[in-house]
């Protein structure tokens, strides 16, 4: 019956990977000498966890096929986006953490929107041309300008749930553990690889190193952001910008 539903990513061939990260976790907290490393090893588990757990739900029988239009692409990123932020909420609070700990906090409002807000308008007002000058690569068929004007309201759900989805996933989860023992800046650069890999993927290999550099310094920036206004909205709404460009190429090639 389970089999149905997932595809598989979820079975006991790839859950050793999460389960050594939570022995190694368990093992290292019953000593005060380790106990500062159980919490990074932790982060690793739910990080790997949600990897595994999302893969299985995404690319199950049921939702699959929602990739095939526009609006079950939007149903898609909403669920993609419910499941991997409810899993890390809840994870973190089995594990005694708190929502703080993961920059789920008020922080600085006025310098996110400051520089997030921008960055949103900026990215949607160039997306045309970048989906113009790199469609091409993915099988675009072009867009223009009105056709982003109708585009509107599903680009902002896509981007903004996607944004907050991965700055909680790939930074919020990990910066505030690195910290304890790495300090502030050589956390930053530690977490910008594991984002840039992230982005490793077949569907992306014709435009791949270029996407990676960008993530990677994307990564760099997003991480201080996060730290300089103590909170996860303008992180969130930068990268919501800096993707919409990519999700009106993958749109457009639904046409």
């Amino acid at each position: 019956m389970i089999s149905y539903f997932t595809s598989g990513e979820l079975n006991i061939q790839t859950f050793w990977v999460p389960l050594l990260f939570l022995a190694t976790a368990l093992l290292m907290n019953r000593t005060v000498r380790f106990k500062v490393y159980s919490e990074i090893f932790f982060a690793f588990f739910i990080f790997s966890f949600v990897w595994l757990f999302r893969h299985s739900i995404l690319d199950s029988y049921l939702v699959h096929p929602f990739y095939s239009t526009l609006n079950g692409n939007v149903i898609a990123q909403l669920i993609d986006s419910s499941l991997v932020i409810a899993s890390i909420l809840v994870l973190t609070k089995v594990s005694g953490g708190t929502f703080s700990s993961i920059f789920l906090r008020k922080g600085n409002l006025r310098l996110a929107v400051i520089v997030g807000l921008p960055v949103v308008v900026i990215m949607f007002s160039v997306s045309v041309g970048v989906a113009q000058a790199l469609g091409g690569l993915f099988g675009s068929q072009g867009v223009n300008f009105g056709y982003l004007l109708t585009l509107t309201p599903y680009l902002l759900v896509l981007s903004l749930s996607n944004g907050i989805k991965e700055e909680l996933w790939f930074r919020g989860l990990f910066l505030n553990k690195y910290q304890t023992l790495l300090g502030a800046r050589l956390s930053n650069f530690l977490q910008a690889p594991i984002f840039a890999a992230s982005l490793v993927e077949a569907e992306f290999a014709p435009a791949l190193l270029v996407l990676v550099i960008i993530a990677f310094t994307f990564g760099l920036g997003s991480g201080y952001l996060m730290r300089r206004t103590n909170g996860i909205l303008g992180s969130s709404l930068c990268e919501a910008g800096f993707t919409i460009p990519a999700f009106l190429i993958l749109i457009s090639t639904l046409k």
